[in-house]
């Protein structure tokens, strides 16, 4: 067969090394800590234009402009771990590393001309493009805006090649690294925002640019170091080229919604007071970072590589028991996290961005909405475990239609919790933040029916499970609650004190998670970590065969 080739001290570990259910949870922790500076750098980049430029016209046009390009390279994320990721699986597997890299260097050499060619386009639709994605600004902001186009639009082919790296290290079981990727570009960026003498806000737009750039230097040198052999090539009739580009089709379609979805938000939003953009901006960034980039994507990278080995060895059962584990896991983080963030998320707001020419009502309204959103946790740590078994098989076209149904619901609940407040309250942009929350269950809905009719359900324990995390998370979230009045953590108080309170508050309720959860499920819980410690039959088998054949 055509197993794998190149440095055979670099492969991947084999048997229940690698498979365990140790292992999954292991990497998927170190993979949250190095996603957990990753974010901890954004928000160091959000709150120094926060506190440089406030929440307004300004801010308003860098958010209009960075629409569509931060959408595009959402959407070059979700294709690089839901298509690429298993598809370099299969190649390393079945062609070898050399093989490999021909594809990667060839899907770069794609990349790269593609986006020169996006990038002249939208330089020369620049002000057009503006006033239909944000009809409501004015036309000074629209100027604004088309100015600061053909610089942030630049960061998409530099991400997309830097996505193109993450996808080939992730197939080679290396995440911490990939992890790391956002640390380089936010740091970067925000040096550039925080030391720059000017004053202008395309200041933000060549932050992002800069950061880009040395992301992208970044992780090529660490897929180099794993042993990817990167060469100019651009060859469009290549089959395996035009394979990968016909599977990546419909991830490419259904990512591609959720922008369309946020340009429709844009649309309600760009008609509200000045500032909205930017609010809702920081909202959706910070709740899409905390669960999506520490929590979930670090469980999903850790079990896609399985899935699809599963898939491959046709063991749907082993299929079954990765997925009801990776839920297991999502329930454990998703729940806690909803009940800290709904509780603590205003006056975390007001003690990170009240800063600057960021003022109270900007930032007390910023922890509002991060309330409210807070509430699809549970649905996207769902939706994306459950979605997990078909990328793995390379179905896609049951996640885009799951992507189409909760797209559509999130387009007609907008009006319906957005247009009661009127026009001019700034207070209109809580429904927004609930259409998408509410939308994220029908997501679930249709993934859960879906696994279920083609291969099984994965919940089996989950019932014990679910109650108790929730009883326990609503035990910690009524100690916080109380500790919030009893601190009057909106009061007044001076920054440090009102930091320091929120901390305090968090680490009390945390403590006092971990003391419900001992005592609802101290035996679940420890009967759940010996059978994680057990080695899988078909693993431990596996590991015996290669201990009597005096396999490495």
């Amino acid at each position: 067969m055509g197993g794998v080739s190149g440095d055979p001290e670099d492969d991947p570990p084999v048997g229940n090394a690698r498979n365990s259910d140790r292992a999954v949870i292991r990497q998927s922790g170190l993979t949250g800590i190095a996603a957990g500076a990753s974010v901890a750098f954004g928000l160091l980049l959000d709150i120094t234009i926060a506190a440089r430029f406030g929440a307004g016209r300004a801010t308003d046009s860098f958010f209009v402009a960075a629409r569509i390009p931060l959408g595009l390279v959402a959407v070059v994320l979700v294709v690089a771990n839901q298509a690429l990721v298993p598809a370099f699986s299969t190649s390393i597997t079945r062609n070898g590393y050399a093989a490999t890299s021909k594809l990667v260097s060839r899907i770069v050499g794609t990349v790269l001309v593609s986006g020169a060619a996006l990038l002249l386009v939208v330089s020369l639709l620049a002000h057009e493009l503006i006033r239909v994605t944000a009809p409501g600004i004015s036309e000074s902001e629209v100027t604004t805006a088309a100015s600061m186009v053909p610089i942030v639009f630049g960061i998409v082919p530099l991400i997309a090649v830097s996505e193109v790296m993450r996808a080939f290290l992730n197939a080679r079981y290396a995440f911490i690294a990939p992890a790391l990727m956002n640390v380089v570009l936010s740091g970067v960026a925000a040096c550039v925002i925080l030391f720059s003498p000017r004053h202008n806000i395309t200041v933000v737009a060549f932050g992002y640019l800069a950061g880009a750039v040395c992301q992208v230097s970044f992780t090529v040198a660490m897929a180099t170091r794993r042993g990817l052999r990167l060469r100019p090539a651009l060859d469009p009739r290549n089959r395996e080229l035009r394979a990968i580009g016909k599977l990546s089709l419909r991830p490419f379609a259904a990512a591609g919604l959720n922008p369309v979805a946020r340009l429709g938000e844009q649309l309600m939003v760009s008609f509200l007071p000045p500032g909205s953009i930017t609010i809702l901006n920081y909202g959706y960034r910070l709740i899409s970072a905390i669960g999506g980039t520490i929590f979930f994507r670090s469980v999903v990278v850790a079990i896609v590589p399985r899935l699809t080995e599963a898939h491959l060895r046709g063991d749907n059962r082993e299929t079954l028991r990765i997925t009801g584990l990776g839920m297991r896991i999502m329930l454990a983080l998703s729940v806690p996290l909803t009940v800290f963030m709904a509780v603590l998320a205003k006056p975390a707001a007001l003690a990170v961005f009240q800063r600057g020419n960021f003022t109270h009502a900007s930032a007390s309204l910023l922890g509002v909405v991060l309330a409210v959103y807070s509430i699809s946790l549970v649905g996207s740590a769902l939706q994306r475990v459950l979605l997990s078994p078909f990328f793995a098989k390379l179905d896609t076209r049951t996640p885009l239609r799951n992507t189409i149904y909760g797209v559509a619901a999130n387009l007609v609940l907008l009006p319906l919790l957005t247009l009661p407040f009127g026009w001019g309250n700034p207070n209109a942009i809580i429904g927004i933040a609930l259409a998408y929350s509410l939308a994220q269950f029908v997501n679930v809905a249709h993934a859960g029916y879906r696994l279920r009719s083609t291969i099984g359900s994965p919940v089996r324990g989950i019932g014990r499970l679910a109650p108790r995390l929730v009883a326990a998370s609503a035990i910690s979230g009524g100690a916080m609650v109380a500790a919030v009045m009893l601190f009057q953590l909106d009061d007044g108080l001076s920054r440090g004190t009102l930091l320091l309170r929120t901390a305090l508050t968090g680490l009390g309720g945390a403590l006092i998670l971990a003391a419900a959860m001992m005592l609802l499920a101290g035996k679940d819980l420890s009967s759940t970590w010996r059978s994680l410690r057990r080695q899988p039959a078909t693993h431990a088998l596996q590991s015996e065969a290669e201990s009597l054949s005096g396999a490495p």
